[in-house]
């Protein structure tokens, strides 16, 4: 009887303590944001905080950044909340204090997702054009790793999309060029995503 007793206080001990960690988790994260163009200023509540690329903690009850970059069209970045489920273990063992506060304080929420890819329209820029930017950008990111294969192999499915999608035509100069822009960026998949998107201004 005094084993289960003690066995029970342990229970329900570690509870209590699990259902305070909320605060333990703090009440800022870090938010990290990658845009098309670097430089791109992120404003919190009117204040510009950084640049693009953006790393650093936010408060976790703010709802929206704004990021600008001169010569581009603002863009509102909404920040996506989830509750931390341990959030509820301070309600179900009691603590409606502590779980009011960590409510207020935005302790009891965690931003999902915490990493962002912004695409700025650039001004007088038109829908297809701008589709076509995110489009290349997309697959350069999403196909790395068969595209630097290709390369090695000097040609491939995986390369020749590339190409069409950046408005070239396939032949050994086309390669050539993507091959510049991939030793130039050391493979760095942001970096050669945005060299490659500048192709179609060329």
């Amino acid at each position: 009887m005094i084993k289960r007793t003690l066995l029970l206080l342990g229970i329900s001990a570690s509870i209590i303590i699990a259902g305070c960690a909320t605060l333990t988790k703090g009440t800022t994260q870090i938010v990290t944001i990658n845009s098309n163009v670097d430089g791109a200023g992120v404003y919190l509540n009117g204040a510009q905080i950084g640049e693009t690329p953006f790393a650093s903690k936010i408060k976790k009850n703010e709802d929206a950044l704004v990021i600008r970059k001169e010569g581009y069209k603002s863009h509102t970045l909404s920040l996506s909340k989830s509750l931390e489920p341990i959030f509820w273990g301070n309600i179900i063992t009691g603590g409606t204090l502590g779980s009011i506060t960590d409510w207020i304080s935005g302790a009891a929420y965690s931003y999902s997702p915490s990493t962002y890819q912004v695409e700025l329209y650039k001004k007088g820029e038109g829908q297809e054009a701008f589709l076509n930017r995110y489009e290349l950008r997309r697959y350069t990111l999403f196909n790395m790793t068969d595209i630097a294969i290709d390369l090695g192999n000097n040609g491939g499915d995986h390369l020749e999309t590339l190409i069409a999608l950046a408005s070239l035509p396939y032949n050994q100069e086309s390669i050539d060029l993507i091959k510049s822009k991939f030793e130039t960026t050391d493979g760095n998949e942001v970096r050669f995503g945005k060299e490659v998107v500048k192709l179609l201004d060329a």
